[in-house]
């Protein structure tokens, strides 16, 4: 792994000051998969569990001792797979262990929170350092989540909401998903009731994606909503949030005033951000690198000290220019194409430019005053928007 480090050092040593770095954690494992799931986990075994604590561990002292002086750690993410089944105590050691070998200040420490999680365990994360608790509800309309397959009841969100609302660190993000078959208008007024009855801080509508390889496909297949269907739903959330006081910032973010996930925002304004435990991906000055998949050969990697990346990615500043209109166009307030013309002198931008001015003639997006972002009104197009920008 040195050989990696030498490289992201040299590419960090800029003789400006240490760049805020986003920290993520990966907890790979859950009680159960659900079906519509993508992501990287496994089944929970308190063995596998404990392994997992031992490796991060160890990854955080390996990082450390290569990145400590080159980098600052202002927001901390447990995502997963469930990472609410890390106990408070466990949530704790882990903080520590960043605290004692990082440079870390974090602003903002935020835990994925399964509902199925126990209710006493809240109190016990918030007093830990976690200040923003993301709770998975996708709805709170009981028909929706039978069939998305999600083993509570709409009660049990708001009783877990309502107890994390007691903390002195309030912060609290319930996600959606919308774009499920069995939804109706029902469906909205169940959640918008229930948004209104917990005040959430931030909310995140999600449409469900990303189904080529996971079982619940054969049950959009047997019952699937078109495309029209999905944009009304998504055009009504967005409007009705946006009148009942939340923001939207990004294309499935909404927030209350200084609300927005801050750790999240690192990666749409394309700001450095490290992944650790398996299958986490990093970003640091011009390297982009992901961790091996598996629990297995991310343990292995870790304790033997010989960690081969499956991807490490040096990024030109076109590639650099690329992703960041990719992940900056998410986002409600763009960027600024100004900052990337000083960034990269040497770039002919000429090109993009053209394409630019023609989507925006076309009102697709916005580009003035050196500032580019697409309006809400065509988020749902931003990939077409993209296709024909990038490529």
């Amino acid at each position: 792994m040195e050989k990696y480090y030498k490289l992201i050092r040299e590419s960090l040593e800029t003789g400006r000051e240490k760049p805020k770095t986003g920290l993520y954690l990966h907890y790979p494992f859950c009680r159960s998969k659900c079906a519509y799931c993508h992501f990287s986990s496994v089944i929970f075994e308190p063995a596998l569990h404990r392994k997992w604590l031992s490796a991060i561990e160890r990854e955080i002292e390996q990082v450390a001792a290569h990145l400590a002086d080159y980098l600052v750690i202002d927001t901390i993410y447990f995502g997963g797979g469930s990472p609410s089944l890390l106990a408070p105590e466990e949530i704790m050691s882990l903080l520590l262990a960043v605290e004692q070998n990082l440079s870390a200040g974090p602003e903002e420490v935020t835990l994925e929170v399964n509902l199925a999680a126990e209710p006493d365990r809240v109190r016990g994360w918030l007093q830990t350092g976690v200040t923003r608790l993301s709770f998975g509800a996708q709805s709170f309309d009981p028909v929706v989540l039978e069939i998305l397959g999600r083993h509570y009841r709409p009660e049990q969100i708001v009783r877990l909401a309502e107890e994390a609302g007691h903390g002195s660190a309030r912060n609290i993000n319930l996600d959606l998903m919308i774009g499920v078959p069995g939804e109706s208008r029902k469906t909205l007024e169940a959640n918008l009731q229930a948004l209104c009855q917990i005040q959430a801080d931030h909310v995140s509508v999600y449409l469900l994606e990303e189904l080529e390889k996971v079982t619940f496909r054969k049950v959009w297949e047997e019952n699937p909503l078109s495309d029209e269907e999905v944009a009304e739903t998504y055009d009504h959330y967005r409007l009705k949030l946006e009148e009942m006081g939340w923001s939207q910032y990004e294309i499935s973010n909404f927030s209350r005033p200084g609300f927005e996930c801050r750790h999240n925002l690192k990666y749409w304004r394309y700001e450095p951000f490290l992944g650790l435990g398996p299958s986490a991906s990093s970003h640091l000055g011009s390297f982009r690198w992901t961790n091996p998949a598996t629990l297995g050969e991310w343990e292995a990697a870790i304790n033997s000290g010989q960690l081969e990346l499956p991807e490490f990615i040096e990024l030109t500043p076109e590639a650099e220019l690329r992703e960041s209109l990719a992940f900056g166009l998410r986002l409600k307030e763009g960027l600024s194409w100004e900052d990337w013309r000083r960034k990269f002198p040497a770039l002919d931008f000429s090109h993009l430019e053209t394409k630019l001015s023609g989507l925006a003639a076309a009102g697709l997006l916005n580009f003035q005053d050196g500032w580019i972002c697409v309006p809400p009104k065509n988020f749902l197009v931003s990939n077409y928007i993209l296709s024909e920008l990038l490529w």
